[in-house]
């Protein structure tokens, strides 16, 4: 047994669908055919039986047969009577005897006067009835009909009519024969099945057997568990098919067990319709979305096979791991960029300075060293005192100093304010509207360059406004100018700002909007939900 089972096991997944399906259909085949046969053998048995009862009962009351039993040697017309009667029905034999069951007919004259075989006339000569006997008389095992002979009301002898059972076995057989032949072609039928079963199986399975794919599951859920990003798996009915520990934490879902969330609908745990984001046929990679209070950075992909969608996947992870780096590095760029814009307004005043003093004039050079300190003390401390967070006030600095290089006039707002520091979510996104504004700003100024810069928290929003003095908006542009890679300008690097403050904007639930600008530009308007009516909007 250890050996078969072993050999089993090295057969392929192909061939042990085909061996287990032909054994299913063999082992129906084999009781369906005892099943019909025993049905049809005791069917035709029935009939024979009653085919001799009637004919041994039609004999019993002849007039004939009572007559024969009156002469002297009765054999003489019985015999004659009980042969053309067997020839007449195709019985096997016709056995007529007396109350002393002496054979008076039998299809073997030798026989004639002997006692008739089987001991079943009991019924017949004592108690009068005519009845169906299975039993072995002198031909061998038979079917019989007895009936009682009667004359003038009395028992006066008994006819048998038998068929062997060898011959109804053989009537059997003949009968079954084209069942059996159509229980032979269902059988290659089911064989051939089985093949064709096996290989779309095997399709299905992508050309795996069993311990591959078992494999491939312990390697998929050991991945699942080791990725740091959380992981989701849905149907087309947005229901959960996997899900990983990270995935559960990010969702804070991480107190109920794979087993319970599995067949669960994702959106009993997070709005987003993994489904429809898959399938909008628009970029899915490192989308920001906000899970749980948490922006994530989310790829999503679709499950297709033969152009048939069969569910999403999302791959997520906290943008809090990038945040720290992406302040730090923005910060850095701010002040880089301020630093070079100042390096360079220096470096010309240095030469002025330099030019003056070769040139013996101390005084003027003295003017304009004061001048510039005192500018220098006003800049930072006066216009962003009111910006309570750090590094929205080290972007207005810095944008001060780049708008002075190209000679914008540059204004942050004396009614602007923004008590206390910010939460990450808030200042990433808040960095992210202010400085691309104002680097739009900066390139939409043409003539007497002048930009304007308003911001504050009170009241439920914090809003935020950007003016300029440029070209302003036309009509038509009001939705095109947030798509991604729209500009009025030649070169390849514009076209991503406006998108990416739309897209912070929508991140936090808020609104952004143009709006003709006193200063005769534009004058770009964003409004953001403070974090304490964020859910209220």
């Amino acid at each position: 047994m250890r050996s078969f089972k072993t050999a089993y096991d090295r057969f392929p997944f192909q061939t042990k669908v085909m061996l287990l399906m032909t054994l299913l259909i063999f082992s129906i085949f084999i009781v369906l055919t005892v099943y019909i046969f025993h049905t049809m053998q005791q069917s035709i048995k029935e009939e024979i039986g009653e085919k001799a009862l009637a004919v041994s009962e039609t004999i019993a009351h002849s007039p004939d047969t009572v007559e024969g039993f009156e002469e002297k040697e009765p054999s003489k017309t019985l015999q004659p009577l009980a042969n053309s009667i067997q020839k007449e029905i195709d019985a096997e034999y016709i056995v007529i005897g007396n109350t002393e069951e002496i054979r008076y007919a039998h299809p073997m004259e030798d026989r004639l006067g002997e006692k008739m075989v089987g001991d079943d006339n009991e019924r017949a000569l004592e108690k009068g009835e005519s009845y169906v006997s299975e039993k072995e008389g002198s031909l061998g095992p038979a079917i019989r009909g007895k009936s009682p002979v009667i004359h003038d009301g009395n028992i006066i002898g008994v006819v048998s009519v038998g068929y062997l059972l060898s011959d109804v076995n053989a009537i059997i057989w003949n009968k079954n024969q084209p069942i059996l032949l159509l229980f032979v072609l269902f059988l290659l039928v089911g064989m051939g099945g089985a093949v064709f079963i096996g290989k779309h199986l095997k399709r299905l399975l992508f050309q795996m057997e069993p311990q591959e794919i078992a494999i491939s599951l312990m390697q998929k859920d050991a991945i699942l568990e080791s990725a740091k990003e959380g992981i989701v798996a849905v149907d087309t009915a947005n229901t959960i098919t996997s899900i990983n520990e990270s995935a559960k934490e990010i969702l804070n879902i991480e107190h109920l067990t794979e087993q319970k969330l599995i067949g669960q609908s994702l959106s009993s745990f997070t709005s987003i319709s993994l489904l429809e984001k898959a399938s909008d046929h628009k970029p899915n990679q490192d989308r920001e979305v906000i899970l749980e209070q948490a922006i994530v950075l989310m790829n999503i992909y679709s499950l297709i096979e033969n152009e048939e969608q069969y569910g999403a996947v999302a791959i997520f992870r906290r943008k809090t791991e990038l945040e720290n780096v992406t302040k730090e590095l923005m910060n850095i760029k701010q002040y880089a960029n301020g630093l070079r814009a100042q390096t360079h307004e220096f470096t010309n005043k240095l030469h002025t300075i330099s030019g003056l003093l070769q040139l013996n004039h101390v005084e003027e050079a003295l003017t304009l060293i004061q001048e510039n300190f005192n500018q220098q003390l006003q800049i930072p401390g006066e216009r962003a005192k009111f910006i309570d967070d750090p590094s929205i006030q080290a972007l207005i600095v810095a944008k001060q100093y780049q708008a002075k290089e190209k000679g914008i006039q540059f204004s942050l707002q004396e009614e602007s304010q923004l008590n206390g520091t910010v939460s990450s979510v808030y200042q990433d996104v808040l960095l992210k509207v202010v400085g691309n504004l104002l680097d739009n700003a900066f390139q939409a100024v043409m003539h007497s360059p002048e930009v304007s810069l308003f911001m504050t928290d009170m009241g439920e929003d914090i809003i935020i406004e950007v003016d300029d003095n440029g070209s302003g908006i036309s009509a038509g542009q009001e939705e095109t100018i947030f798509q991604e890679g729209y500009t009025t300008k030649t070169s390849n690097d514009n076209g991503k700002g406006l998108s990416i403050v739309q897209k912070a904007v929508h991140l936090l639930q808020g609104r952004i909007f143009i709006e003709p600008s006193e200063l005769g530009g534009a004058r770009f308007v964003v409004i953001i939900p403070k974090e304490d009516h964020l859910h209220e909007k």
